[in-house]
């Protein structure tokens, strides 16, 4: 594996040195590659250190791993494996349905104690038009024990006509320190947890079809149901309709929810107004506003507090009662001392629009056009505000994975598509020209005090994400993704500074470790004085690349590029410089795609790098 030093230095105006305030993500210990896995979901690691990954297979293929494992389905599409520290796979099972690959993906993966448990089903966006049901979501449960043997499969009903019109769907799970599981989702008909606990649909007066609604349930660790909640609306909204009781839920499936080592559960989302909480408590709570909310239940199912967008210092000019214009909680993660952090989405229209996160303000001006603007927040346990971050893509992005660790820091994934994203005041770009229909796969991370601190691209042919996060409590780091060639030439997947390869028509995914870092703030990173440090970008490029160097003295400098066989292609620099930064532009625009690396030689030191062109 090849490995690449590089730091996106580009700027809004010009791409200079002193711009960029975040470090990019240093190489990383280990990377596992997937051939021909076409997807990757569910993210998760147990207490020594093991990983548990989910994700899909094309129909009637093998995906073969890195370290030599072959993993080759019989009927189903899905895989669940597990991987130990030192990045080898410890055993690959099959999901519990059988289908074609989108209707059985297993979503998310919770390791609990000795058991691994996850939710598998169907995804938003597949669904027939006849379906009752367009929603991410599974539609039964799983428990396997660490050694990968299915234990049981709970389903919401079964059996079926069709997997996609289940009476209800699970969007997400979360477990606690003493073993029991959370799961959460929504339900339209009499939903069958278990043996003894239906919920029976609500279905207002006059009408003959029941309200969608969510449920909130307790599995313990035998994968016994332990309590059932329902949270329903009993009123109309305002102009007539049926009220939207809505659980905020991204791409592939995690939804705004999470729970903590307690069991306390937090459920984000937009809700109706006449929705009740904790229905049939004795300190039920119900909504006189329809608007953005954040519910939390302790271990035993009773509702601790409710807070709206207001409580978390979050207003707008958008209207907090109409659901396209209020900001909403789409993904959020939980610490154990009750800090949370969100991850928010609220529309505008080329009226523009105006939000306010505590002693912050997010404007998009009149005359913009239409969009959605996506901004982070931490809070203290009594839902004060900490600190929002908003990014900006030139075009789109999708903020679909949220974890805080137990040093306050915030990490935020997913994929922005176009050219680049503006994130504080650093830039960066996927090295395509503007204009660009590509899909960058993007890592955020924040410091406790919100300073950006380090930033992660997966740049890839074609298609790229960042679908898992999970941070240890030793302070390393695991990242899955996935990327697609959907060209007819090889071509590379750049992780942070790492180049994977990449066959013409195909599909990969990846789970790659990093070390533990540094808590300083972002402008205490320093780069030894006495070293030789080089950089470039963007990368991959397109026509021409600057590669950007730093001397500790002056001294006599050669910079030589080569092709992959090892013939020398340019010599951009040869000649004595001062003590201090330099950059040279290197025209490649008549190269083919392909990796270059290339080496500068400074006095007695040595520093190497890697370019890739993309035509």
């Amino acid at each position: 594996m090849r490995r690449i030093i590089f730091l996106f230095l580009v700027s809004m105006v010009l791409p200079r040195l002193d711009a960029v305030r975040a470090q990019s993500f240093e190489p990383a210990t280990w990377i596992l590659e997937v051939e021909d896995a076409i997807n990757n979901f569910g993210l998760d690691a147990d207490a020594g250190g093991s990983v548990y990954m989910s994700g899909r297979v094309a129909d009637k293929n093998a995906i073969r791993w890195s370290d030599g494992t072959v993993f080759a389905p019989a009927l189903n599409q899905t895989f669940l494996a597990r991987i130990a520290a030192d990045g080898n796979v410890r055993w690959v099972r099959p999901g519990a349905l059988f289908g074609w690959s989108y209707a059985s993906s297993i979503h998310t993966v919770v390791a609990q104690g000795p058991y691994v448990w996850t939710n598998e089903g169907a995804i938003r966006g597949v669904s027939p038009p006849a379906s009752r049901w367009a929603e991410y979501g599974g539609i039964l449960i799983n428990r396997y024990s660490d050694a990968g043997d299915s234990l049981q499969a709970t389903y919401l009903a079964w059996p079926v006509d069709h997997i996609f019109d289940a009476p209800a769907y699970i969007l997400g799970l979360g477990g606690d320190d003493a073993g029991n599981m959370y799961v959460t989702g929504y339900y339209l008909d009499t939903l069958r947890l278990g043996p003894d606990h239906l919920l029976v649909p609500y279905v207002p007066a006059g009408r003959s079809y029941a309200i969608r609604s969510v449920f909130l349930a307790s599995y313990s660790h035998e994968g016994h149901v332990r309590w059932a909640l329902r949270i329903v609306s009993l009123s109309y909204t305002e102009d007539g309709y049926l009220p939207i009781n809505y659980i905020s839920l991204a791409s592939p499936a995690k939804p705004s929810f999470d729970v903590d080592a307690e069991g306390n559960t937090y459920l984000g989302g937009f809700f109706s107004r006449g929705t009740v909480f904790a229905e049939g408590q004795p300190d039920s709570m119900r909504l006189e506003e329809s608007g953005a909310v954040v519910a939390s239940f302790d271990a035993a199912g009773k509702l601790r507090w409710l807070r709206t967008a207001s409580d978390f210092g979050v207003e707008t000019d958008g209207g907090s009662h109409d659901f396209k214009k209020t900001p909403v909680p789409w993904i959020l993660s939980a610490r154990d001392d009750g800090e949370l952090a969100l991850a928010w989405e609220v529309g505008y229209s080329s009226h523009g629009i105006e939000v306010a996160v505590g002693d912050t303000t997010f404007k998009v001006p009149q005359g913009s056009e239409k969009g959605i603007l996506r901004f982070v927040t931490r809070h203290s346990p009594d839902g004060s505000v900490n600190w929002g971050r908003r990014l900006i893509p030139d075009s789109y992005m999708s903020l679909t994975e949220i974890e805080m660790d137990m040093h306050g820091h915030v990490y935020v994934g997913g994929y922005y598509y176009g050219h680049q994203i503006q994130i504080e005041d650093t830039v960066l770009t996927n090295g395509s020209a503007p204009g660009s229909r590509i899909h960058t796969g993007l890592l955020v991370e924040y410091d406790a005090e919100g300073t950006l601190a380090r930033t992660l691209q997966v740049t890839g042919p074609d298609y790229s994400k960042v679908t898992g996060i999970m941070p240890m409590p030793s302070g390393e780091l695991y990242v899955a993704g996935f990327a697609r060639n959907d060209w007819d030439e090889p071509d590379h997947i750049i992780v942070g500074v790492d180049t994977l390869a990449m066959p013409p028509l195909s599909s990969k995914a990846f789970l790659a470790k990093y070390g533990p870092v540094t808590t300083a703030r972002a402008d205490e990173y320093a780069r030894p004085v006495s070293s030789l440090w080089t950089a470039h970008y963007p990368n991959p490029f397109v026509g021409a690349a600057t590669i950007t160097f730093e001397l500790p003295e002056a001294s006599h400098v050669r910079l030589r590029v080569y092709d992959i066989l090892g013939r020398e292609m340019a010599v951009p620099v040869d000649e004595w410089h001062s003590a201090g930064a330099h950059s040279v532009r290197l025209d490649a625009s008549s190269w083919p795609s392909g990796v270059y690396p290339y080496r500068l030689e400074a006095g007695n030191q040595v520093a190497t790098g890697s370019l890739v062109r993309r035509k």
